[in-house]
């Protein structure tokens, strides 16, 4: 590892964190650093475009170039195109279909689909939109999107699809509040009997779930010790997913 350019990008980052422009001793303090090595990793950020001095105050801010770099990176990157080896490769792992979900306020619209192999299996296809509160893909952007967990627990009347369907807005809250916790959902034919899943959060860089991934696939094979197994494995393409939209670790 270049630890030169480690040190770089930290203070980088950091520069980016501060509301206000940071000065040399700021810098040092904050990264650990003596006073001339901040001042020399803060000159070849400037030298590089990175950073811009302010004032005639030794104090520095990050220019604009990261987010022009970041725009660019957007503009190219499909979500679903990223996703596929992942979610291909959590397919066979786990011999279950894979999946990438986005939710529209009361509901959830799968946008990548890796289906299992196995002759009995869930068939989604993409596109498809379901209640977010009956399915794992859904419940697990609900418990991180405030404004549509107000607006599905707002209402009186939420369908019930089967008897484990979570219809009561408190028990619906606490299953949220729960999820949320432990960045996990679980359905166990709540929207159907027959198929069950199991779902985590995709973040981007600034924290924000944006998609959630996992699987689905017959309920009868969705027991608690298979999804004891699974959950690390839909853990970690969640966590490969993140870092490629940017999150931190």
């Amino acid at each position: 590892m270049d630890k030169t350019l480690m040190k770089g990008l930290q203070v980088l980052d950091l520069l980016t964190q501060s509301p206000q422009p940071m000065g040399v001793t700021e810098v040092a303090q904050a990264m650990g650093l003596v006073k001339s090595n901040a001042h020399r990793v803060l000159q070849t950020l400037v030298a590089a475009g990175y950073a811009t001095p302010v004032g005639d105050g030794g104090r520095y801010r990050p220019t604009l170039k990261l987010w022009s770099m970041g725009a660019r990176v957007a503009g190219s990157a499909d979500l679903r195109q990223v996703a596929a080896p992942v979610l291909a490769q959590l397919r066979d792992s786990t011999g279950e279909t894979a999946f990438l979900a986005l939710l529209d306020t009361a509901h959830v619209t799968y946008v990548e689909i890796q289906a299992s192999t196995r002759a009995l299996r869930v068939h989604t296809a993409v596109g498809a939109r379901l209640p977010a509160h009956g399915t794992a893909a859904g419940k697990v952007l609900l418990a991180f999107d405030d404004a549509a967990v107000r607006a599905v627990l707002a209402d009186q009347d939420p369908a019930r699809f089967t008897s484990r369907t979570l219809v009561d807005p408190a028990a619906l809250d606490t299953e949220l509040k729960k999820i949320r916790s432990q960045k996990w959902a679980a359905n166990r034919g709540e929207f159907r009997e027959e198929i069950s899943g199991l779902a985590v959060p995709v973040f981007d860089a600034h924290q924000n779930a944006i998609a959630s991934a996992g699987i689905s696939g017959p309920t009868e094979r969705f027991r608690p010790a298979a999804i004891k197994k699974w959950l690390p494995l839909v853990q970690q393409a969640g966590e490969e997913l993140s870092r490629m939209m940017g999150a931190r670790s």
